[in-house]
């Protein structure tokens, strides 16, 4: 029997990224825009072109991945199949984080590795969006947070998204990985959310 007060510890919304329309509310509004403005030069200094300001206050779909772990699990089973490693000891450890991380996703986060995955096995958590525009390697750009120290946030693009959930769904199909797994539903809730995001042509949100 499940546990109802359960709270996922990743949401996914996409929506734009400023929540407020001016007719709201618009001292919001104008502060909200001026962030996500910033955001928008930024990529645009990284050769990213998109409209992050063109849709305020809208928010089209939202779902949720249970765990981390679950995200976890679903980076490690890309990288061992990209590379034809078996997957028992990822399927038999489960949707689980412990401290000794695995290397085969902690080299590619630390861009020692190419992988096939970059928008999926970079993701590792908040602060991370993915917008529709394409762009072959994700990018972090630095910020401060509220606590005035230096932070970083994650941005993927939905539609290279999109092809690698396509490309590695097949793969964890032929290695017969449950379809009931958390690894399987993170990924099928990151497809949704992929389709979601460019049908509308809104980022997708981590949080």
């Amino acid at each position: 029997m499940s546990d109802s007060t359960n709270v996922p510890e990743l949401d996914l919304v996409v929506g734009s990224m400023i929540t407020t329309r001016p007719e709201e509310d618009r001292a919001a509004y104008d502060e909200e825009y001026e962030s996500v403005s910033e955001v928008q030069d930024q990529l645009r200094e990284e050769g990213i072109e998109v409209d992050l300001v063109g849709q305020p206050g809208t928010e089209v779909w939202e779902s949720s991945i249970d765990t981390l772990g679950a995200l976890y699990q679903l980076s490690r089973l890309a990288v061992y199949l990209e590379h034809e490693k078996s997957i028992d000891e990822v399927l038999n450890e489960g949707p689980m984080i412990d401290d000794e991380l695995d290397r085969a996703v902690t080299d590619i986060w630390d861009e020692l590795v190419e992988t096939r995955f970059p928008h999926l096995v970079n993701l590792q958590g908040i602060n991370s969006y993915f917008i529709p525009a394409d762009f072959v390697k994700p990018v972090w750009l630095a910020f401060e947070n509220e606590d005035g120290e230096d932070d970083s946030a994650y941005f993927g693009s939905s539609l290279q998204l999109q092809k690698e959930l396509t490309e590695l769904e097949a793969l964890l199909r032929d290695a017969n990985v449950p379809a009931q797994s958390a690894a399987f539903h993170a990924l099928e809730m990151l497809r949704d959310a992929a389709a979601q995001s460019i049908q509308y042509a809104l980022p997708i949100i981590v949080w």
